[in-house]
């Protein structure tokens, strides 16, 4: 008998095992029925069914083994993204998804072998159809719960970033009142100060969460492009990363024509996460340095720190959000969330400008280089619509160079 006639004669003894496996993966707490726990496996093995009845040429057998056809039969992907979506509203863990794809595959064969006299060549084929058949509905069914599991983190972050404003709000208005006041002594002068320090930095962390999900969700981070310098934002970012880490020296040089069409809000939130990056892990004692400088399409940064560097495998996962290196309380240095998402932000932003951003580090120093043309690519189309629109920023006064 050939695997689909046996699958139609032998459907329901097989959803009964599935279901007797389901049922071993749950806690005890959760209680279902046998047609919750079956749910979506007798009609999957009959789509198998049917689809295994149909002929299959050499290319099209290639195609699916390379995964390349997953529309080939829509009835497998459909039902294996639905018993994904149900197995996630039921509390089922990927793992547990996965085990009922391996314990159904295993028993089908199992009992299919179990009734062959001897193995034939048709027999081989057979069998490889059928994994190729279950390795659809697999991947099918992992693909959709992977993203259902990264949507729900995703949606936890955002809704926790923007619930966190309000409070955060309260407590730094408190704080910057209390600072007013002339009735604190001068230990309650610095406590109120550290408060308002450590808001600003989880201010910071909020909007990058909020900025992680939405990106994570499929959504560019939207700029809105104006004339402006590039050397007097990174004046004025420069300053402010200064005063937050006193103890830091950051040298910052300006050459050139900086002018263009930025978002500068989120050009400084940038370069704000680089330079803090590098304060936080460059050697104590060593100055950070800050460069700028520009050709005629575009302007470059580059912001180095002397230090420890980083490992190879790390800077795999550099600009990639929650993959960092698990550090404790301890190693981690002050104002880092640990969450990598400072560096993604600051992917983000270039990405949304057409620049690019590069990691180099070696023994002795570590440079993070940004790319960014003077105006970003849907500001071209704009201004190539409207030539009235200037490139050159208002008079904001020159950069030169800085020493902060």
């Amino acid at each position: 008998m050939n695997i689909s006639a046996f699958l139609n004669e032998q459907v329901e003894p097989i959803v009964d095992e599935w279901v007797v496996f389901a049922r071993s993966k749950l806690p005890a707490s959760h209680q279902f029925t046998r047609h919750e726990l079956a749910d979506h496996a007798k009609v999957l093995l009959l789509a198998i069914a049917a689809d295994m009845a149909q002929a299959q040429g050499g290319g099209d057998q290639h195609d699916k083994s390379q995964g390349n056809k997953p529309e080939n039969a829509p009835n497998i992907t459909r039902t294996a993204r639905e018993h994904a979506e149900q197995r996630f509203d039921q509390g089922f863990s990927l793992d547990h998804l996965l085990s009922e794809y391996r314990a159904l595959r295993a028993s089908v064969i199992r009992r299919w072998t179990q009734q062959l006299q001897e193995a034939r060549k048709d027999d081989l084929e057979q069998l490889t159809r059928f994994g190729e058949s279950m390795d659809q509905a697999l991947s099918e069914s992992a693909s959709l719960y992977s993203k259902k599991v990264d949507d729900s983190r995703n949606l936890l972050l955002g809704v926790l970033g923007h619930d966190l404003r309000t409070p955060l709000g309260v407590v730094q208005m408190s704080a910057q009142y209390l600072l007013r006041a002339d009735t604190l002594t001068g230990g309650q002068t610095k406590a109120v100060a550290r408060i308002v320090t450590a808001s600003e930095r989880m201010r910071d962390m909020v909007k990058d969460i909020l900025d992680f999900t939405q990106t994570a969700f499929g959504v560019a981070l939207p700029i809105t492009p104006v004339p402006a310098d590039f050397g007097v934002i990174t004046t004025n970012i420069v300053t402010e990363v200064a005063a937050l880490h006193p103890d830091s020296r950051i040298e910052l040089t300006c050459e050139g024509d900086l002018s263009g069409r930025w978002d500068a809000a989120r050009i400084g939130q940038m370069l704000a996460n680089l330079i803090a990056n590098a304060v936080q892990h460059g050697a104590a004692g060593a100055p950070v340095n800050v460069s700028v400088d520009a050709d005629e399409e575009a302007v470059r940064v580059k912001v180095t720190n002397a230090g420890q560097p980083i490992p190879a495998r790390a800077r795999e996962n550099m600009f990639t959000p929650l993959r960092q290196r698990p550090t404790v309380e301890a190693d981690r240095r002050p104002g880092s969330s640990g969450l990598g998402l400072g560096l993604y932000i600051t992917k983000e932003i270039a990405v949304a400008h057409g620049g690019t951003v590069e990691l180099a580090s070696d023994d002795e120093q570590t440079t993070f280089s940004v790319r960014l043309p003077r105006v970003p690519p849907l500001a071209a189309d704009r201004r190539a619509q409207n030539p009235q629109l200037s490139l050159k920023p208002p008079p904001l006064g020159g950069a030169g160079n800085a020493q902060p």
